[in-house]
């Protein structure tokens, strides 16, 4: 493959332009007066173009700028004599080297496999309004300085209803009722929250069959700005959940737990932003102990272990903290065995 020339452009510049406006509509499926707001809603986003031998755009990219950690591309399109020549990943490749940052797309069934064959982590995503009948999915490219280097401030962490208290850390033999638990807690979320759960993901421990882990099913929730708990922590709240824990210099970490009474599987709901690198991260790890068993029983050795010492250091009592603790060079020698070049 060529890589094609890419170059920035203006969107006001393209605003009548033919080919550009017929790239849109690609995209889009807007004509007419739609085509023209869609025109007018994306003038201030960033535009990448392939352009042709006359100046005419013959592929373009429209992104924009989530938070200090991700873009999402808006529109991605190609014209049909480009198609299957590398250049909608090329643009893609030059969002991501522009912006040093994870890449979020939102795509259906007919670009699904682009995306998954360009590196993309997929996940299913709530129906877009526009078109509630096609299944969604949110794409999340990894940007690698981001997700080998991981946040680690956890001074901001912000306790809701006190500090937590010691409790025995118990690691139990897998349990096939895990997975069962989690489509009964991402259906109370997906009930709740409708567009606003983004994603909703199983993505700790209890997600990896044939692995020992604590009986508490972690599941990750993307939301559109965790920050912005107004948003959706009162309808999860009146789902059954209650928040536990702020971490706002962390990737603004939102915990939920099951309330006392709601008949919630015990659960940990760890809520991120689209595009969040701790959130790749966790489908990375997890990814790879379900394709690598070695690696998985020595992680389910390492957590017996641990609970075992954090237990017995602390008469019976040991913190979750520092079973945590104890796991971490683990945790980090695999990550890095993960993210190897």
């Amino acid at each position: 493959m060529t890589t094609p020339e890419i170059t920035s452009a203006s969107n006001a510049g393209f605003a009548t332009n033919p080919a550009f406006r017929a790239l849109l509509t690609e995209a889009s499926d807007a004509t007419g007066a739609e085509l023209d707001a869609l025109v007018a809603q994306i003038a201030d986003m960033e535009l990448l173009v392939v352009p042709g031998p006359h100046g005419d755009p013959q592929a373009l990219a429209v992104y924009r700028r989530l938070d200090a950690y991700a873009v999402e591309i808006e529109y991605l399109a190609v014209a049909p004599a480009l198609r299957r020549h590398g250049v909608a990943r090329a643009l893609v490749n030059r969002v991501q080297a522009l912006e040093e940052a994870m890449v979020v797309a939102r795509t259906d069934e007919d670009a699904i496999g682009f995306y998954l064959n360009s590196g993309f982590q997929c996940s299913d995503s709530a129906a877009d309004p526009r078109w509630p009948e096609n299944r969604r999915y949110i794409c999340v490219l990894p940007h690698l300085p981001l997700v080998r280097n991981p946040e680690t401030d956890s001074s901001s962490v912000e306790w809701v209803n006190g500090s937590p208290v010691p409790v025995q850390v118990a690691v139990v033999e897998p349990r096939e009722s895990w997975s069962d638990d989690f489509v009964a807690l991402a259906g109370r979320i997906g009930s709740a929250l409708g567009p606003k759960a983004v994603a909703v993901e199983h993505l700790g421990s209890t997600s990896v069959p044939g692995l020992p882990a604590k009986p508490i099913v972690d599941v990750v929730l993307t939301v559109a700005d965790p920050a912005a708990e107004s948003g959706y922590v009162p309808d999860l709240e009146a789902a059954g959940f209650a928040l536990r824990l702020r971490e706002p210099r962390w990737y603004a970490h939102r915990l939920l737990v099951a309330a006392e009474g709601s008949g919630l599987p015990p659960v940990n709901l760890h809520v991120f932003a689209p595009g969040c690198p701790e959130t790749s991260r966790m489908r990375s790890y997890m990814d790879w102990l379900r394709r690598n068993p070695d690696d998985r029983e020595a992680y389910a050795r390492i957590k017996r272990s641990a609970a075992h010492e954090v237990n017995e250091r602390g008469g019976g009592a040991g913190l979750v903290m520092d079973y945590n603790a104890v796991k971490e060079p683990f945790i980090k020698d695999l990550y890095a065995k993960i993210y190897a070049d």
